[in-house]
């Protein structure tokens, strides 16, 4: 029996099938169980898959309709029988060591639980390359991924953002498979169980070296659900965002669009802020939405107790360090949303 399974869910993906199931099936590491579930694909997809039927690694499961990738990968967890699991998306490209490098990890660090890594964007085509969410997704969200966190600091930034990367995880099998993803998440489902898994106590470690390659392109998830993911946030983060309305509404950091994003999705959810921060002198004294717009200096006075929802995915770790500085202490008197 394998001691790695790598689990891939495939929905239209015949562009670049070839290539992500290469990239595992010619690592250095062989000794693994290769399962790849069909969700519901309506082009060529299982076809492409079961060109390789002849390698007795894979496995290979069809599955009528598209029932979402959270669904596909907790059927593909009830397959797999690997000490531990490995993720690989079907249109990304895994380096050839990456498997025996997070193995090797796994087996001298019984306190780790998931191991993730750096990756790299890269864009399908030269139009993606050139547009500015590819640009942002290169150098902001690629920076923010291969922060080189010890396992302390990735606990803390989970509550933050989702600093793991869901296509180049190694999980053991007897953690993720309890836990699984929640079925009803379209997007943002890795996010929630890294989540849960945090806030369990188990821990993550990251290797600083890119051994994946993720594909932006234009029909992407990321491109097409970022509403709704903004939305599947709250929810995961909603006891953390809800705690801090035990003594007063919180001030939204960010007077932006993303500031008035987070106030729209606090809205649907029956909650309102007393008003926004933001360092921008010409917002500071006007009216957002009824809001009045605060310099972030008036949170220099802690006797005031003010509680801060910070909406700035940018900014951020300067926005927490400074907060730090005056005294405020994450979870208890501010929340990272984005």
């Amino acid at each position: 029996m394998p001691e790695v399974s790598v689990l891939m869910s495939v929905y239209n993906a015949e562009n670049y099938l070839c290539e992500a199931i290469e990239s595992i099936l010619n690592q250095t590491y062989q000794d693994f169980e290769f399962i790849i579930i069909n969700d519901g694909s309506t082009d060529n997809s299982l076809n492409v898959i079961r060109s390789y039927a002849s390698d007795k690694r894979i496995k290979v499961y069809n599955l009528e309709g598209n029932g979402g990738l959270a669904n596909a990968l907790n059927f593909g967890l009830e397959k797999v029988s690997g000490k531990y699991v490995a993720r690989q998306d079907a249109d990304d490209i895994s380096h050839v060591d990456r498997l025996g490098k997070q193995k090797d990890i796994l087996d001298k660090r019984v306190d780790i639980s998931l191991v993730d890594s750096f990756v790299e964007y890269f864009p399908s085509n030269s139009e993606v390359g050139e547009s500015e969410r590819y640009k942002f997704y290169k150098s902001i969200v690629e920076k923010d991924k291969n922060r080189p966190f010890s396992p302390e600091e990735i606990r803390e930034k989970l509550y933050w953002y989702c600093c793991i990367t869901h296509g180049t995880i190694m999980a053991r099998r007897e953690v993720i498979t309890p836990i699984g993803y929640d079925g009803s998440f379209r997007v943002a489902e890795d996010y929630k169980l890294f989540y849960r898994l945090n806030k369990l106590g188990y821990k993550t470690c990251k290797i600083n070296e890119v051994l994946l390659k993720i594909r932006v392109s234009s029909s992407s998830n990321m491109a097409k659900y970022k509403n709704l993911n903004n939305r599947m946030i709250f929810q995961i983060k909603e006891d953390e965002i809800r705690n801090l309305y035990k003594e007063r509404q919180p001030l939204i950091w960010g007077a932006g669009s993303a500031g008035l994003t987070v106030l729209e999705i606090l809205k649907e959810n029956g909650l309102d802020i007393e008003g926004f921060l933001d360092s921008g002198s010409d917002k500071q004294g006007t009216q957002i939405q009824g809001r009045y717009v605060y310099s972030p200096d008036i949170l220099k006075d802690r006797t005031k107790g003010y509680k801060v929802l910070i909406a700035s995915s940018i900014g951020k770790f300067q926005i927490n360090e400074l907060l730090k500085s005056w005294g405020y202490r994450h979870l208890e008197d501010f929340v990272v949303y984005f």
